[in-house]
């Protein structure tokens, strides 16, 4: 099997929260999947938005970071990064209704609304904290097209 890719959409809000992003990219490096992150894939004069349109439109599969500032962007501001991404990824979600590209985490949001209106419809995961390992796990086993909880092999019906 080839290895999944994956690019990552993320607000810049610290430096904590960079180091926090990267070693969540670093681990699925680690585990195979092929990441597109612009820690290691921008340089200096580089061409911000051809490496986000090329990056989502190469990628298997988008993670969205929702932290409370993402969301706050994604729904609020129409220029930067996060609202150039967003007007990519609800493009390329419009030409796929059913499509289970776009992945979104949510960590550090208290927000009643945990991810931005554009993929209010899709199902997240928590990577708080107490919630990391777990969410991590399925994580993987999904961008590998596995199952954390295989489907058990369905028998006869009792009543034959």
């Amino acid at each position: 099997m080839q290895a999944p890719k994956v690019f990552f959409s993320y607000s810049h809000d610290s430096e904590e929260h960079k180091a926090w992003v990267l070693a969540l990219a670093t681990r699925l490096e680690e585990n195979g999947v092929a990441v597109t992150l612009d820690q290691w894939d921008l340089s200096a004069g580089d061409d911000l938005p051809h490496f986000m349109e090329s990056g989502l439109t190469d990628a298997d599969r988008v993670i969205l970071i929702c932290t409370e500032p993402y969301v706050k962007k994604a729904n609020e501001m129409r220029s930067g990064g996060v609202g150039y991404e967003k007007m990519i990824i609800t493009a390329q979600i419009m030409a796929d209704l059913g499509s289970n590209r776009v992945i979104p985490i949510v960590v550090n949001n208290n927000l009643s609304t945990k991810t931005p209106v554009f993929v209010s419809s899709k199902l997240y995961s928590s990577f708080e904290q107490s919630d990391y390992e777990d969410s991590y796990c399925h994580l993987i086993s999904d961008l590998w097209g596995e199952s954390v909880k295989p489907r058990p092999k369905r028998g006869v019906s009792p009543f034959a």
